[in-house]
């Protein structure tokens, strides 16, 4: 099936979305000017394009699920199912099923729209190496993200780091989440000492 122009713009408009989407997490913490969920794939695609080589694992499989990890939530919206590392099984079930449904309407009508179909579906049920390591670098971005509004806006974020502790579990991965966590606390005792002057 040769798709058409005008699939491609309608396409291309959905996926518009996600810089327009705010990521749900930091907008409930009065983050000022919080991330889209475009501009976090887009790090996450940059992590993905960076690290795969080192984890030995198919960099062109892990940089699509990078990019097409949060289109789902074009059509859902960022919808919150883990706090403080504690997973809210009803509501992601509920979620993912939404976001599959959404993607399969979204590449139906792009020509090799299947294969991002299989792959979005197998993050989803995390069936793969790719799919597996591919949420701890997920979480690994929202770690980063965490500390630098912390910096920045003087806030404390402690459930995104908790969250992220739980799932990095890969050793390459877990040195990168244990440097910015010493990071962290190098700055709250620098926080802590000027306080007290």
């Amino acid at each position: 099936m040769m798709a058409k122009k005008s699939d491609y713009l309608e396409f291309l408009k959905i996926v518009g979305k996600s810089k327009r989407l705010l990521r749900t997490g930091w907008v409930r913490e009065g983050i000022k000017n919080p991330e889209s969920i475009a501009a976090h794939s887009f790090r996450v695609g940059v992590l993905t394009m960076t690290v795969a080589d080192e984890l030995k694992i198919d960099k062109d499989k892990l940089m699509k699920m990078s990019l097409i990890h949060s289109l789902g939530e074009a059509i859902t919206e960022d919808k919150v199912w883990v706090r403080w590392g504690v997973v809210d099984l009803k509501a992601r079930k509920v979620k993912e099923e939404q976001e599959i449904r959404g993607i399969v309407g979204l590449f139906n009508g792009i020509e090799g729209g299947e294969e991002y179909i299989e792959i979005f579906e197998e993050m989803i049920l995390r069936s793969s190496k790719e799919a597996k390591l591919f949420w701890q670098i997920d979480k690994l971005e929202m770690s980063l993200q965490a500390y630098e509004y912390e910096e920045e806006q003087n806030k404390k974020l402690d459930e995104f780091f908790a969250t992220a502790d739980l799932y990095i579990k890969e050793p390459f991965l877990r040195e990168m989440f244990d440097e910015i966590m010493r990071k962290r606390e190098e700055r709250g005792k620098t926080l802590t000492k000027h306080e007290s002057l």
